[in-house]
């Protein structure tokens, strides 16, 4: 049993080559970090996608390259896990306090305002990321949330590559990363990042074999030096040519441009299922405010008009959104409510849109039909969607039909409205604020009409004592609404309009914010210039047989062709004035709620229309969605792709087997034999055997690894020694009870697999390649001992 045991020996020791050095190990350790780092810098770029400009990167990438420092540190220091991860939350807060909220730190040290700023950024960062689509505007919450996942996951990259020794699983945070930007990003740099990363993993992948190998050398390399060198020279160009074919290769394959096959993306779905989810008050809030001069489109058309992005019938208590079916547009634009009571105007616009960032296309209310552009059209909202990423460079042309509507036709209005309009659009969150339900009331005590409720509370806004201030903080939810009714009174359009449409709501008015322009000046060319200050919102009020119907509550605003029934000239922001006077000031405001019976009419649901076979807009069920009949015959074929795999690796394997034992003529052949069926079912639990031991050496630690008999391991591993370089004949019964004692171990060991195993077991190809030549191959043919 001791043959052969001289000559592995000295080499399993090393005695011949001596193992890289551990200054050169160090320098193959410092190149895995320093790759590693590239991933998560990599991953960072990518996500340049979700934003509209770069300023996120610098301090993103330093809390990455920090993050890795940091843990690199920790390492050499030689700290435990446990101190590792308190340095780490010190640092972090440190850094965070420092570079990111300075201006809540006193003396450089985090207080509890740095807390609390913290807490208001995260937050409106979240609000922001459910509202938005990429690519969105960098806010200090974006950053700070990015900055501190990206430190989390460098730790947990860290920590998976350099102690637990998990080089593959070290990349999941940075993949991780990077699929998240990929996922929600918009399309642009779509290339470039994509090439970033890969080279950024290729170079990890790298930099962790150099790592290995200077580790673990060659047996028969003198060089310590130069299996590395060899490495990075053969492996960096083909990375290099594996991600330039990537990126030709992959765009141009047939079908890299075609619709997706489950189409996750809302914008991806072509069916009445298709849905979006956004508030376009947050893509025009730096217009709103900012007031620019820039000029976002001009349109060609006979009148002047409020020219409408969309309209937002959610409020949740915080933000106005929508969430609208918008279906491809073929022919005419439908709408969803009657308008049959009122007299209309046809008016056809001509837009050119210039620096619109934006998903909607404006038009005057409400349009009928469209030309020149790919579209998508909501009946609820009455709004255009481009599918293009965003409306800038469009040119279009929209049929619309005006409203022309008098103050007296609007006064005899019933108090009706559909059912479905009645209880979507008076809901209000369950705790709205009863204070401005209760100032809602007041001012609209003993009105007629549901026309002079609406006229009520607008004639409020106008006539009380509020300010026009872009100054103001965003948004309207219940605090922010009560302080801008009963504090401030000071805001823009936006807590005008949002204001008005709650309190609209809280009376029983069925209200809604719509998101656009005012018409902007007419140039010497014939077209209005419609500019970033023209940016505005207003609110629309439900009139039955009228359907929706603007009001203007912001002062200094005021709608054109609307003068009869609201009373208010048109009026918008210029060049010259982009800002409005205050109003006339009124007495203090007051929160008495009037009587139930002075609370005015209230709107009812007028009863639905029996449905008709095959008629009426009833919504027909036509089965599955097509989107998810691709989903389900793509899974279908996943699982009919993965059972086919499983089934021709099984089949593979069993073939391989039998052609194995046949091939084994002799009896020692046979030993052989029997003792790689061994060595492979040891491998599968992840023991593989060593170029270097011999059968014994192997048995000794295959044992303690897997908790196997070591004795009968040791008596296999003794006649394999025997069979492979003992000059005599195994005799027929040693070789049956080899076989027999080979197949025991082999059902002990498979009985002892996870799940996990099993699978790794029954999904993995490797087991069925060659294997790779041996580093010293000491044994003698086995043909020599037949």
């Amino acid at each position: 049993m001791g043959i052969g045991h001289g000559p592995v020996s000295s080499v399993g020791e090393g005695r011949g080559t001596p193992a890289a050095p551990p200054a050169a190990e160090g320098r193959f350790v410092v190149l895995a970090e320093l790759a590693l780092a590239a991933v998560t810098v990599a991953a960072v770029i990518g996500l340049a996608r979700l934003f509209d400009d770069a300023s996120f990167l610098v301090p993103v990438l330093g809390f990455a390259v920090a993050a890795h420092g940091v843990a690199a540190a920790c390492r050499r220091a030689r700290m435990a896990g446990a101190t590792t991860v308190a340095v780490a939350a010190g640092v972090l807060l440190a850094g965070v306090s420092v570079f990111l909220l300075p201006e809540s730190t006193r003396f450089g040290l985090p207080t509890g305002a740095t807390v609390r700023l913290a807490g208001e950024q995260l937050t409106t960062a979240l609000s922001t990321f459910r509202d938005v689509v990429a690519p969105a505007p960098v806010e200090q919450g974006f950053v700070l949330a990015a900055a501190v996942t990206v430190w989390l996951l460098a730790f947990v990259a860290d920590t998976a590559a350099f102690r637990a020794r998990a080089a593959a699983e070290a990349v999941v945070p940075g993949m991780t990363l990077f699929v998240f930007g990929a996922a929600l990003g918009a399309p642009r740099h779509r290339l470039s990042t994509t090439a970033a990363f890969l080279l950024a993993l290729i170079g990890y992948w790298l930099a962790q074999r150099v790592l290995t190998h200077g580790r673990t050398p060659n047996l028969l390399t003198s060089d310590g030096r130069s299996g590395p060198l060899a490495l990075l020279r053969t492996g960096a160009p083909l990375g290099l040519v594996a991600v330039v074919a990537a990126l030709v290769v992959g765009p141009n394959l047939l079908g890299a441009s075609a619709n997706p096959v489950v189409p996750w993306r809302t914008g991806d779905r072509s069916g009445a299922d298709s849905r979006v989810t956004i508030s376009p008050l947050v893509d025009i809030r730096s217009q709103l405010v900012d007031q620019s001069d820039v000029e976002v489109f001009s349109v060609a058309s006979p009148v002047r008009s409020y020219w409408r992005l969309t309209s937002l019938e959610i409020f949740d208590g915080r933000i106005w959104s929508s969430r609208g079916q918008y279906r491809r547009v073929e022919e005419s634009l439908p709408s969803a409510v009657d308008t049959s009571a009122a007299r209309t105007d046809t008016v056809v616009q001509d837009f050119e849109i210039d620096a619109l960032a934006s998903i909607w296309l404006p038009a005057a209310y409400a349009p009928i039909g469209v030309d020149g552009v790919e579209a998508r059209w909501d009946d609820d909202s009455g709004s255009l969607l481009t599918q293009a990423e965003s409306a800038s460079g469009l040119r279009y042309q929209v049929t619309s039909e005006l409203k022309a509507l008098t103050a007296s036709e609007l006064a005899g209005v019933p108090n009706v409205a559909p059912a479905e309009v009645a209880q979507t659009y008076t809901a209000l969150p369950p705790d709205f604020s009863g204070a401005v339900t209760a100032e809602a009331a007041r001012i609209v005590a003993g009105a007629g009409s549901q026309y002079e409720r609406a006229r009520r509370l607008q004639d409020h806004f106008r006539a009380g004592g509020f300010t026009y201030d872009q100054s103001v903080s965003p948004g309207h939810d219940g605090d922010d609404l009560e302080r801008f009714l009963f504090a401030t009174r000071r805001g823009y359009c936006e807590q005008f309009a949002g204001a008005f449409a709650a309190m609209a709501r809280a009376v029983g008015l069925p209200a809604r914010v719509a998101v656009g322009f005012t018409p902007g000046e007419l140039g010497t060319d014939g077209r209005f210039a419609v500019r970033g200050l023209n940016a505005h919102a207003w609110p629309e009020v439900f009139l039955a047989n009228f359907g929706w119907v603007a009001f203007e509550p912001t002062p200094g605003r005021g709608m054109p062709r609307a003068e009869d029934y609201t009373g208010v000239p048109e009026q918008q922001a210029s060049t010259e004035n982009p800002t409005t006077a205050t109003t006339l000031p009124a007495s203090p405001p007051t929160t008495t709620i009037a009587g139930s019976d002075e609370g005015g009419p209230t709107t009812t649901a007028a009863p639905a229309p029996a449905a008709e076979s095959g008629g009426g807009d009833v919504p027909i069920d036509d089965g599955p969605m097509p989107w998810l009949v691709r989903l389900t015959l793509v899974a279908l074929t996943a699982v009919a792709l993965v059972g086919t795999w499983v089934g021709a690796l099984a089949l593979l394997a069993r073939r391989r087997r039998a052609r194995r034992r046949a091939a084994a003529t002799s009896s020692n052949d046979r030993v052989l034999v029997a003792w790689t069926e061994v060595g492979e079912a040891l491998a599968r639990v992840g023991t593989p055997a060593r170029p270097s031991e011999t059968p014994i050496e192997y048995a000794q630690r295959a044992a303690g690894a897997t908790n196997v008999d070591h004795r009968l391991l040791n008596a296999l591993a003794g006649v394999a020694s025997a069979a492979g370089y003992g000059a005599r004949r195994i005799d027929d019964e040693a070789v049956e009870r080899t076989v027999i004692a080979a197949a025991d171990v082999e059902r002990r060991l498979q009985e002892h697999l996870d799940g996990k195993a099993r699978l790794v077991a029954a999904i993995d190809p490797r087991p069925l390649l060659p294997p790779r030549a041996p580093r010293l191959d000491i044994r003698p043919s086995p043909s020599n001992y037949r």
